[in-house]
């Protein structure tokens, strides 16, 4: 059986890449952080301002010029400082929420509709044909071999190791069946640890990739037949290193695969927005524009108000009564890597409607970061990851053909009513210091080499911000986004990220949140 391991490293390399490229600054303003300190600041009335509309002051628009020569940077800063509508903001304290079967069930009478689930880990089955394929293609590059540029050395060594794949594939081969049906494979409906899925059949492949890395977690996963021309795929799990989610699916063209383990905010490799030309950028997967061909039997002639509704409606269904739409666009999408008949890879457009948790009227935004460790934690080595919670819906004239439920949380309990926050007068000081010390860069020494950044927007909105090395639990904040472009100029190749967070500063003590660190 096959297991799809390479989705689980690329998962954690676009987390990497996603959260920057940025050294973490040593001043205190940064780190140490006392989350208790905070707490006790946000009740203080006689320090901050508890009334929203008078933190920025005069500021409805921020400008000014940042540069440093000997740090390589400068920053071009003419932005929209945008204040919520609403009387208050306060600071709650929140964990990690699982995905239960209530709410299982609830998605699969609304999206699936009684049709008939079968067990996913059926798709990873591999068939007599599926592997004496394989066996031929190994062959066929050990014949190659005669005609490369390679060493007799190193064609001995690739020889002996091509033989010992074909080995091991023909021993697969030997107890593979004929073919496989869905049939044979109904499911329960009902979430299980994976923990006794694995020990159901310990030489389930799918299953054995799952328990290694999820081996205390829960897990569902099934599949529709696609007998009515439609192929339905449902995915849930709650893993405390990888993060909790719940993710449907439906195309006519094979299933869309949705079972990466790593929960990130980012839902698809194959995306971009319709109005613009396809990069390779966007094609993370394995495949180039000139291999691509848009689908003709799933049509967007809906308009993105009429997809909007049927979202909302959803999640009204649903129960979700606390997220509002916080994007929505026209996308297209790679729904797999199904090839027709010319070779061709299908996409389709869908609109994209992502929804994030809104308090009183303001967006909780981790969007495009997770709190993230690869490293040594006293005697323990910890690997784990807490993205932002988001909702995506993807609707087309279809209907409903995609959601996601990535990183839940709850609240558990408001601990500052009413917070008292630092004005923008404030803030605007330390945007100015902190930017400069947080985007130098090591290695840079020529005149020409240098940091640009420009700032366009300045939100104050909600951040999920915890403790150093807390993945459980963590508090909901004010904070100041400062929002725009960072480019790196090496010599005559410049490096850009656009739309992104360049800073992020607590609210209420203007200390400086690293989004990677998650504090």
């Amino acid at each position: 059986m096959k297991r799809n391991k390479y989705v689980l490293v690329l998962g954690m390399t676009a987390a990497v890449l996603v959260s920057g490229c940025q050294k973490s600054p040593d001043s205190s303003i940064v780190k140490n952080k006392d989350l208790d300190q905070m707490i006790e600041a946000a009740g203080n009335t006689e320090n901050g301002h508890t009334n929203v509309a008078d933190l920025a002051g005069e500021f409805d628009t921020y400008q000014t010029t940042i540069k440093d020569d000997s740090l390589h940077v400068a920053v071009e800063v003419d932005a929209r400082v945008d204040i919520p509508q609403t009387d208050k903001m306060s600071v709650m304290r929140v964990r990690q929420k699982k995905i239960d079967q209530g709410l299982l069930d609830k998605v699969k009478e609304e999206l699936l509709q009684g049709e008939r689930l079968y067990d996913g880990s059926a798709l990873s089955i591999r068939t007599r044909s599926s592997i004496e394929q394989e066996i031929q293609e190994w062959k066929r590059e050990m014949t190659s071999l005669d005609n490369g540029d390679y060493s007799p050395e190193s064609v001995q060594e690739m020889r002996e190791e091509y033989q010992r794949l074909i080995d091991d594939l023909q021993e697969e081969y030997e107890s593979a069946p004929a073919e496989v049906s869905l049939q044979d494979y109904l499911s329960d409906g009902l979430l299980h640890s994976v923990k006794e899925l694995y020990e159901r059949d310990t030489e389930d492949g799918f299953y054995s990739w799952e328990y290694e890395l999820n081996p205390d977690g829960d897990l569902y996963y099934g599949v529709t037949d696609g007998k009515n021309g439609t192929y339905s795929f449902l995915y849930v799990q709650n893993n405390e290193d990888y993060g909790n989610c719940l993710r449907f699916t439906s195309n006519k063209h094979g299933y869309v695969s949705g079972h990466s383990v790593v929960v990130d905010s980012n839902n698809h490799l194959g995306r971009w927005k319709a109005e613009n030309p396809v990069s390779d950028d966007d094609l993370l997967l394995a495949v180039s524009k000139e291999e691509l061909a848009e689908y003709t039997d799933m049509p967007v002639t809906i308009t993105a108000e009429q997809a909007k509704d049927q979202a909302d409606a959803l999640l009204a269904r649903l129960g979700f009564t606390d997220f509002a739409c916080f994007e929505n666009g026209l996308y297209c999408e790679l729904p797999n890597e199904e090839q027709d008949e010319n070779g061709k890879y299908g996409y389709r457009r869908v609109y994209v409607l992502k929804y994030l948790r809104n308090i009183d009227g303001v967006f909780v935004n981790n969007e495009g970061t997770s709190k993230y460790t690869d490293d040594w934690v006293g005697d323990d080595y910890v690997k784990k990851m807490w993205s932002g919670e988001n909702i995506e819906i993807l609707v087309n004239d279809e209907g409903i053909v995609g959601f996601y439920y990535n990183s839940p949380i709850e609240i558990v309990e408001t601990v500052a009513e009413q917070a008292s926050m630092r004005s923008f007068d404030d803030i605007k000081d330390i945007f100015e210091q902190m930017v400069v010390v947080t985007n130098a860069q090591e290695g840079m020494t020529e005149e020409n080499e240098q940091v640009r950044i420009k700032i366009d927007r300045v939100i104050l909105r909600y951040a999920r911000i915890s403790e150093a090395d807390n993945f459980d639990t963590g508090l909901l904040v004010p904070v100041w986004d400062f929002m725009g472009s960072i480019n790196s100029m090496h010599g005559e190749k410049d490096y850009g990220r656009s739309d992104v967070c360049v800073l992020t500063i607590n609210a209420i003590d203007g200390t400086v949140i690293d989004r990677e660190l998650g504090y």
